[in-house]
């Protein structure tokens, strides 16, 4: 049975606004802060890497200036295991092209990751330790971000110390501005935490109602502010979309991701469906959730489904539309509600034909602007008037310009991926990595994970040493090894 699949989203009409009095304080006392602090942190939610940005921290910072020279800052992307890697590496070019911005993704339970963000502190604190004999950083971002566990992490990889900062699952447990925490001791390196803070105003329309969706699905908002079925509706659609888009891809292709039929507990006869109680129907049934009487338990279902979702087993996810794949939605707006229309089209609005300028393999892929006669206010190609566009805000312009560069890297490393498939098929042999090195490799790489997890649980775990390094110039193995380093 084919899937008759929503062509458009029924957004909420209303968008709710969260920006709690410890919001506004934390706001209120950044600056006169601001005045002590030598590196500020913006953390970021990699699943969110728009939708994260909070455009009221940039208006404080660019005001302030660190101890006789521009206070640096950097961003971090955490929780970078429950997204898409494909788009770390053009995010990371993207920001620092538009804005100069230089930016991290990090696990905070893998040690490699944070030491990285510490290393980066400690490099500006020895290059300034004339003037900044301590050097003390700034974590801000907005709610659930991972502003806690990084600083935890910070500490646990500097100065080999448990948790200082409480952490959860939910948004606002950090509710007002704690004390310095030492991370580093030779330089002396401090961190506060601050509470996050969310946007005052999400936006009008489809947009503003996406915004407070993803933020909802990715636990970063007061999450009785959206109904459960709403937000799982709003997952299901988004993971229908995804599997039709990558339907013509074959399987083991790269870019193409497991759908919920595989990684939810379904029956195997379940045909995929974009009607959200059917899927909660199949799911009570596989789980037995069911109440007094043999009624499904919908309620147990949808929290259990959130919660699968927010671990990440339904696989990695981005939820900012990054390539402007998701058109229909702004150019078939569903809002009903007056004033609604055209306020912010989300990362695909605006900026969408000059999305759909990129070209594939050096043809367009779509149809070039229409010109317009600015005398008749009628275009050349018939007679009706084009459909006004809004003015961007600057937040839409930096979204829109971050989500064209990232096309732009994705496509150019494409075509070199391309190129590079071509000239090694016809040059060399595809055969030089024996399948036992393969899984030699594969095996190793499970365990290093495994060895980071267990060191983020305080567990005490040897280093892996890389046997290809070996043991340095002229080394030998076992006992006679250690007599001949015992002599150098």
């Amino acid at each position: 049975m084919p899937l008759n699949l929503r062509p458009t989203f029924p957004y909420p009409l209303r968008t709710p606004s969260w920006f709690a009095g410890h919001m506004s304080r934390s706001l209120r006392e950044l600056p006169s802060l601001l005045e002590d602090i030598d590196l500020v942190i913006e953390a970021r939610d990699a699943r969110l890497p728009l939708t994260s940005i909070n455009t009221a921290f940039d208006a404080l910072l660019s005001k302030s200036r660190g101890k006789g020279k521009e206070r640096e800052r950097v961003v971090v992307y955490t929780k970078r295991d429950l997204a898409e890697k494909r788009y770390e590496e053009p995010l990371k070019k993207a920001f620092l092209a538009q804005t100069g911005q230089k930016v991290m993704f990090a696990d905070t339970r893998i040690d490699r990751d944070v030491r990285e963000v510490l290393r980066h502190a400690v490099r500006i604190a020895k290059d300034n330790q004339e003037i900044i004999p301590e050097m003390r950083v700034l974590v801000v971002g907005m709610p659930n971000v991972g502003k806690s566990s990084l600083l935890n992490a910070l500490r646990r990889v500097g100065v080999r110390k448990g948790k200082a900062f409480r952490t959860g699952a939910e948004a606002g447990i950090t509710r007002k501005l704690t004390g310095t925490v030492r991370i580093h001791e030779d330089p002396s390196v401090y961190v506060y935490d601050t509470p996050g803070v969310m946007m005052p105003y999400l936006g009008k329309g489809e947009d503003g109602a996406e915004r407070g969706l993803k933020l909802a699905l990715t636990a970063g908002i007061k999450e009785s502010l959206f109904e459960q079925d709403a937000m799982l509706d709003y997952l299901l659609w988004r993971m229908n979309q995804r599997m039709v888009a990558e339907s013509h891809l074959p399987d083991g292709h790269p870019a193409k991701h497991p759908t919920y039929l595989s990684l939810l507990p379904l029956p195997p006869s379940f045909e995929p469906t974009d009607h959200l109680p059917t899927l909660l129907d199949a799911l009570a049934d596989r789980l037995s959730a069911k109440k007094k009487g043999g009624e499904r338990d919908w309620e147990f279902v949808m929290g259990w489904l959130l919660k699968f979702f927010r671990e990440g087993k339904l696989g990695g996810w981005t939820l900012d539309d990054l390539e402007g794949g998701r058109g229909v939605i702004a150019t078939k707006p569903t809002m009903t509600s007056s004033g609604s229309e055209g306020e912010r089209e989300g990362e695909g609005g605006v900026a969408r034909q000059l999305q759909e300028q990129m070209v594939d393999g050096g043809q367009s892929i779509v149809q070039p602007f229409v010109q317009v006669d600015p005398q008749t206010n009628v275009s050349e190609q018939g007679t009706s008037p084009p459909t006004p566009t809004p003015t961007p805000t600057p937040s839409q312009e930096l979204d829109h310009q971050v989500s064209l560069a990232v096309q732009q890297f994705l496509h150019q490393n494409r075509s070199t991926s391309h190129s590079n498939t071509s000239s090694n098929s016809s040059s060399s042999d595809p055969n030089t990595t024996s399948l036992n090195q393969q899984k030699k490799a594969a095996k190793k790489k499970r365990l290093l994970e495994r060895d980071d997890k267990l060191r983020a649980k305080g567990v005490n775990v040897q280093s892996r040493k890389d046997p290809s390094a070996g043991l340095g110039r002229g080394s030998k193995k076992g006992e006679i090894g250690r007599i001949v380093r015992g002599r150098r």
